[in-house]
């Protein structure tokens, strides 16, 4: 079991470094705990891809048409598997041919080169946090293993887990060798390596910023989510994930090179003005001194650079060799205003031609030294012992030049040697974060407040040449320990969304309803009943309990399950003037008493009371300023039994949604677990209404480029295809037709509509319905519509009406494996059923050819593909019209949704049935399957102006069912 996190990562705000690493020291020492890090845009700042494009690219490793293929690809964006597979592809292409160990000394250059400077020096320091605590610490990415193995090694990490590439007798051919660690499989690639390296999964921790690694993240206790792009951060929020923001290493604002430019012209003009003031006092010494300290205060104050220093007392030992850690071009402005006078120092000799600075150096007499000839090196370095001597300190980077890593390099003897023969102490001056100002081969500065420590002087009176290796050591150690263990608030805080609790980490929430925002589909039904009542969009499910279930434990349920569903704590939230996309906000605070109740029906308590009870209950509109769902538990029902009815809005899932989230919600047990998990309450949330539309027309604006590039580049790509191209727009334009136009037909006895809701039920074997519509060639879903068809005509009949065409709205799942759970992913399309037609088997051969057409279609989702992107800047009057001339057209919707194969309980109570009822969007009635423990229980909502005798449908409709189970006897 772990300690709590730690106390100052509070809800509502994002966590500092400093809180990240406390959270590592909190959690169990040893291998058994891991630390998976992501790679690009995680550990470093970009994508290595980008190196090798831009070596290949320069090296024509590349054709023209190959990187076209590659840009089009990833213009269009990466979202499924498929996409990152095809996108991966293309970019090996370019070692096709090349040797495994060509590749992995171009892996190494390059990351020198070009990816090192880009690590975030925060991430760094994570990763060295986890080894400390003695961590198990994998680089888990969707690259290859040349563009991560180098890191790991500069890192120490000794595991990686990567994308395969496939090498034939020691040559790449070009191809992926295996599944990509990208989405799914990189979770299962951590799950794989946990199970083989004996790995607690529920204590470790795992860092991404990617939108795509949700999966990857929830395969841990502890998972983070690292400078997030806009996906991740909503799920984050939605796991209650902590977030940390690093500071970016690439984007070079105006700001920073008008400071960058200013710290410049400072440094140079303090210095030219200082020894021009101090030659008057006719001491060069003097005249270098005042240079100096005007160059350090100028140049450190126009660039916006703070120093925090600790220990400054030490800086008073002079003359000493003071020793630091060299990690930016920024430390000469660093050492100027830390020491200020009487010292000289060290650099590289080709520094001595660099204007300006060039002869700064030369007048303050720094030695110059050529890093390539060891013995020139230890020649420049003599008269600086003569200097010490003489009083004039020396200032050296042991490590003879900057780190290509946030690591401390190996330390050479030079200013250990020359510290020893002028008797002088050795002061370490151990700076932190210089490199995080103005990274390794950075043009600009960025301003922030870089952390000094001054460590004690440590004398050389006793030292020796043989025994000069162990003391170059030892002051080494006390680098790397100072920077280990640096105290204090880092120069830029990261920004925490996780609560603390006691015990181990808190689990994460279900997987569903993630979304921040409603999409096209969820806003027109949202704002169309706002436009007209009676296209209230409310769905519900209702259960008969056996036994009734006892109220404390009901309620308890209910109130863990708005933990494990944050969107039972989630309001909407209009945008300004109505238009923009309708936002999910947190409550403060769940009142379930505002959204639970219960009643207890008179005797006899028939299922009649039930539905009329049940009936009224879902009619009655949400309040839409609360979270969208309500519970009534209905007692009094012969045997001890209940009915459960919970209702929500259809903004918030579709059918096969609800089945999802209930069938994870509902125990297959009557026993409490124990062990179920206990997610935190969801952290509280605020929107303003102004500020909703003001961040939405932003990001309108700001990405219509983008999808204007898309487009484009669609529209290229179908230029290379035209005959698929004609072949999608003739879909679309069919799609079109069979949505919007006016259907032929129809059925003249069920056009009147009261928008009076009716609630009936009625069942049939699961095995009978899918075995009768199997004989015939169809599927379940052909077989219900068949029978509906079949229901109507007998109705029809009974009533003397005419039977011809009944128009059928049918709703077509549009989900894939990649869609989140939740939400709504559906279109509709319009099917004038053949009623007159007596044969069952023609029906349902009629139903299964119209099915297999629309789902086909290219242009089946006319909804996402031509109005969607417009529907969120709609006003609700506008909607509403256009939503009621559109369901209203239909006179029956007919769904089926796949459902629970096993039995189900809940707070302890067998459910013995589940029936769905769905909305009545204009239409005469909504009949909806779901199938449950063997069982197809339909709920059907009938509009009781349409349809006088409900009684005499329901039983037409059974005999429907009846007819199409027959088929298979």
């Amino acid at each position: 079991m772990s300690n709590p996190e730690p106390a100052a990562a509070v809800p509502g705000r994002d966590w500092t470094e400093e809180e990240l690493i406390a959270s590592v020291a909190e959690a169990p020492p040893g291998p058994r705990t891991a630390a998976f890090f992501d790679f690009d845009g995680t550990l470093i700042d970009g994508y290595s891809l980008a190196a090798f494009a831009r070596h290949h690219l320069r090296s024509f490793d590349v054709s023209p048409v190959g990187l076209g293929e590659l840009l089009l690809t990833g213009l269009r964006g990466v979202t499924t598997e498929e996409d990152f597979e095809r996108f991966t592809t293309l970019g090996m292409r370019a070692w096709t041919g090349r040797t495994e160990d060509e590749l992995a000394e171009l892996g190494e250059r390059l990351f020198v080169q070009a990816i090192a400077g880009s690590i975030y020096p925060e991430a760094w320091r994570l990763v060295e946090a986890h080894c400390r605590a003695g961590h198990t610490v994998v680089l888990a990415s969707s690259a290859t293993r040349f563009q991560v193995a180098p890191a790991a090694r500069a890192l120490g990490v000794e595991h990686i887990l990567v994308s395969p590439v496939e090498v034939v007798d020691g040559v790449c051919t070009g191809r992926p060798g295996g599944p990509l660690l990208w989405r799914a499989g990189k979770a299962e690639a951590v799950r794989t390596f946990a199970a083989g390296h004996d790995v607690d999964l529920a204590q470790s921790f795992a860092y991404s910023n990617g939108d795509e690694d949700v999966p990857f993240l929830r395969t841990v206790g502890r998972p983070r989510a690292l400078t997030p792009g806009r996906e991740l951060a909503r799920a984050a929020r939605h796991y209650s994930w902590p977030v940390a923001r690093f500071r970016s290493r690439s984007r070079t604002r105006p700001q920073d090179v008008v400071r960058t430019v200013a710290g410049v012209g400072g440094m140079l003009g303090g210095f030219g003005t200082g020894v021009t003031l101090g030659a008057l006092s006719g001491s060069r010494r003097e005249a270098v001194d005042l240079g100096i300290t005007l160059a350090g205060e100028l140049g450190s104050a126009l660039a916006g650079v703070r120093l925090d220093v600790e220990g400054a007392e030490h800086l008073a030992v002079r003359p000493a060799v003071f020793v630091f850690n060299h990690q930016s071009q920024l430390d000469v402005v660093i050492l100027a205003k830390l020491l200020r006078s009487r010292f000289t120092g060290v650099a590289k000799k080709e520094l001595a031609n660099v204007p300006g600075f060039g002869l700064m150096f030369r007048l303050a007499d720094v030695a110059f030294v050529d890093r390539a000839d060891s013995s020139q090196a230890r020649k420049a370095l003599e008269p600086a012992v003569e200097r010490l001597r003489e009083g004039i300190s020396l200032v050296v980077a042991p490590e003879g030049t900057r780190s290509a890593t946030p690591a401390l390099g190996p330390f050479k003897k030079g200013a250990f040697h020359v510290a020893m023969q002028a008797g002088v102490p050795i002061v370490p001056v151990v700076i932190r974060n210089a490199g995080e100002l103005m990274w390794r081969g950075a043009t600009t500065i960025h301003s922030g407040t870089v952390q000094v420590r001054v460590l004690p002087p440590i004398p050389t009176d006793d030292w020796t040449v043989e025994g000069l290796d162990a003391r170059v050591a030892e002051v080494r150690r006390q680098f790397e320990t100072t920077l280990a263990d640096w105290s204090g608030r880092a120069s830029q805080p990261v920004e925490a969304t996780e609560p603390t609790l006691p015990g181990p980490p808190p689990a994460a929430p279900l997987d569903w309803g993630i979304a921040t925002e409603m999409n096209p589909l969820e806003t027109a039904m949202w704002r169309a009943e706002a436009a007209d009542p009676r296209l209230r969009a409310n769905v519900a499910l209702l259960e008969l309990l056996a036994p009734a279930p006892d109220w404390d434990r009901f309620r308890g349920a209910h109130e863990w399950a708005s933990r494990m569903v944050p969107r039972m704590r989630q309001r909407v939230v209009e945008p300004a003037l109505g238009v923009g996309a309708p936002t999910w906000v947190t409550v403060e605070d769940l009142d379930l008493s505002r959204h639970l109740s219960r009643v207890r029906l008179p005797e006899p308590g028939s299922m009649r009371q039930l539905l009329d009870v049940v009936g009224d209950f879902v009619a009655a509109p949400l309040d839409r300023d609360r979270p969208l769902w309500a519970a009534l538990l209905v007692e009094g029902l012969p045997g001890g039994r209940a009915g459960y009815v919970v209702k929500t809005h259809h903004s918030t899932t579709d059918g096969l949604g609800a089945v999802q989230l209930m069938s994870r919600l509902h125990s297959r047990s009557p026993e409490h677990d124990p062990a179920r998990p206990e997610p935190p309450v969801p952290a509280p949330g605020a929107a303003s209404r102004t500020g909703l539309l003001a961040a939405q027309v932003t990001e309108a604006v700001r990405t219509a480029p983008g999808s204007a590039l898309r487009r484009g580049v669609d529209a290229l790509g179908a230029l290379a295809r035209p005959w698929g191209a004609v072949s999608r727009a003739a879909g679309l334009a069919r799609s079109v037709a069979r949505t919007v136009s006016p259907p032929s037909g129809g059925s003249p006895l069920l056009r009147p509509r009261g928008g009076g809701w009716h609630l009936e039920v009625l069942e049939v074997p699961l095995a009978d319905l899918k075995a009768g519509a199997k004989a015939a060639g169809g599927s379940l879903n052909d077989g219900l519509l068949a029978a509906v068809l079949g229901g109507f005509r007998r109705y029809h009949e009974r009533l003397g009406a005419p039977v011809g065409t009944l128009t059928l709205g049918i709703p077509i799942s549009l989900r894939s494996a990649d869609d989140p759970q939740g939400g709504n992913r559906f279109t509709g399309a319009r099917f004038p059923g053949p009623m007159a037609e007596p044969d069952p088997a023609a029906r349902i051969a009629a139903v299964r050819a119209f099915v297999l057409s629309a789902r086909t279609e290219t242009g089946s989702d006319v909804v996402g593909d031509l109005v969607g992107p417009a529907l969120d800047w709609l006003p609700a009057p506008v909607i509403g019209a256009v939503s009621g001339w559109l369901t209203s057209a239909n006179d029956v919707q007919v769904s089926s949704v796949p459902g629970v194969p096993n039995t189900a309980y809940i707070a302890g109570s067998r459910i013995e049935r589940m029936y769905p009822f769905g909305p009545l969007p204009g239409c005469a009635a909504m009949i909806t399957l779901l199938s449950y423990d063997g069982q197809c229980c339909i709920g059907v909502n009938i509009d009781s102006a349409a349809i006088t005798d409900p009684a005499g449908l329901v039983a037409d409709l059974q005999a429907g069912l009846e007819e199409i189970a027959a088929l298979a006897r």
